[in-house]
C-alpha cells in the first residue's frame, strides 16, 4: 500500500489563434477496488466552463469550450491517491465485459501475430491470469523497449514485425495474443511511479474482477501505479480529444509527475471501505515502520 501524490501535464500550443475550441479531456483517475482516490483537482487555462461526464466504458471524463481567441491551452489533473488496497478491481455494473473479448482496430491480428501465437504450446483451459503472465512473460523476452520506434496509430500487427515499440504496443500486442484464445482483456492508460509520460498496461477478467498486468516492465500491476482510463485499445482511451476554428497547427506536450508520500495516520473513511481486514493489518505495519524511521 502506498500514498501518491500525481500530476497530468498538457500545454498544446498552436502557432496561431484559434477559436470555437471544444475540449474533451480522459484524465481523472477513478476511486476503484485497488485505488482510493483521495483528493483531485483540475486547472484549465485558459479560464471555461466546463463540465464532468463518463463514456460507454465507464471512464470519467471532462468536457468544455473556449470561444475566445487563444494561442496556448493547458490543463493540469494533480491530486492524491492510497494504492495497492486491493490486487484487482470489480467488474462494473454497467459494463458489458464481451466488448473486450473480440478483437479491435489496433489489436487485429495478421500473419505477424497469427505465426507468433502458433509457438504458445499450454491450452486455453489455464486461468486467464496464468495464460496471461506466460504470454507477458514470452513478450517481455523477445519484444524490445525502443522510444520513438513507433506511433501511436501503429499496429500490434506492425509493432510485432519489427519486435520493437513503447508500452502501448506491448500493451496491444499482448491483447491481441490474449483475445486470440479467447480470454477478455482491455486497455489501461495510467501513470507509473517517477516523472515522464503517461503509462499503458492491460487487465484481464478472472472470477468477475479485472487483474492488472504490465508487459511492458513484466509484472503485475500493484501499488506503483495510478489508472487513467480504460477501453478495447488506445483509441478509447486517448487522453485529449478537440475540435477548434482557425488555420493553425498543434504541438502537444505531456509531462506525468508521480512521486510517494507518507501514508497518513490512519485510512481515511473512503479508502477504508475497500480494504479487507489484511491489508489493515499491513497499514498498521507500514505505519509503526514509519514512526521508527
Amino acid at each position: 500500500m502506498k500514498k501518491l501524490q500525481f500530476s497530468y501535464n498538457m500545454a498544446f500550443t498552436f502557432s496561431q489563434a484559434v477559436t470555437h475550441h471544444v475540449f474533451t479531456l480522459r484524465c481523472l483517475p477513478p476511486s476503484t477496488l485497488r485505488q482510493s482516490i483521495t483528493s483531485v483537482s483540475l486547472d484549465v487555462w485558459p479560464e471555461c466552463r466546463y463540465s464532468y461526464g463518463t463514456d460507454s466504458f465507464g471512464n470519467r471524463y471532462v468536457y468544455g469550450q473556449l470561444e475566445q481567441p487563444h494561442r496556448l491551452f493547458t490543463a493540469v489533473v494533480s491530486g492524491e491517491a492510497l494504492t495497492g488496497l486491493d490486487t484487482c478491481e470489480s467488474v462494473e455494473r454497467s459494463t458489458n465485459v464481451q466488448l473486450y473479448r473480440y478483437q479491435s482496430r489496433f489489436t487485429h491480428p495478421g500473419d505477424e501475430l497469427k505465426k507468433y501465437h502458433a509457438q504458445f504450446e499450454f491450452g486455453t483451459n489455464l486461468p486467464p491470469v496464468e495464460q496471461a503472465t506466460c504470454i507477458m512473460e514470452r513478450l517481455y523476452a523477445d519484444f524490445e523497449y525502443k522510444s520513438n520506434s513507433t506511433s501511436i496509430a501503429t499496429t500490434a500487427e506492425e509493432a510485432l514485425a519489427q519486435r520493437r515499440g513503447v508500452c502501448q504496443d506491448f500493451a496491444h500486442i499482448m491483447l491481441s495474443l490474449l483475445r486470440m484464445r479467447g480470454v477478455v482483456s482491455r486497455y489501461v492508460v495510467g501513470m507509473l511511479i517517477g516523472t515522464g509520460l503517461s503509462h499503458a498496461w492491460i487487465e484481464v477478467l478472472q472470477d468477475g474482477r479485472w487483474v492488472g498486468l504490465d508487459p511492458t516492465h513484466n509484472c503485475l500491476v500493484a501499488d506503483r501505479y495510478v489508472k487513467l482510463s480504460h477501453g478495447r485499445d488506445y483509441k478509447d482511451c486517448v487522453v485529449n480529444q478537440g475540435l477548434y476554428r482557425g488555420m493553425a497547427t498543434e504541438l502537444q506536450g505531456i509531462s506525468v509527475a508521480v512521486k510517494e508520500l507518507p501514508l497518513p495516520a490512519e485510512l481515511p473513511p473512503e479508502a477504508r471501505k475497500h480494504v479487507n481486514p489484511a491489508q489493515q493489518q499491513q497499514f498498521l505495519i507500514q505505519q509503526q515502520w514509519q514512526q521508527q524511521q
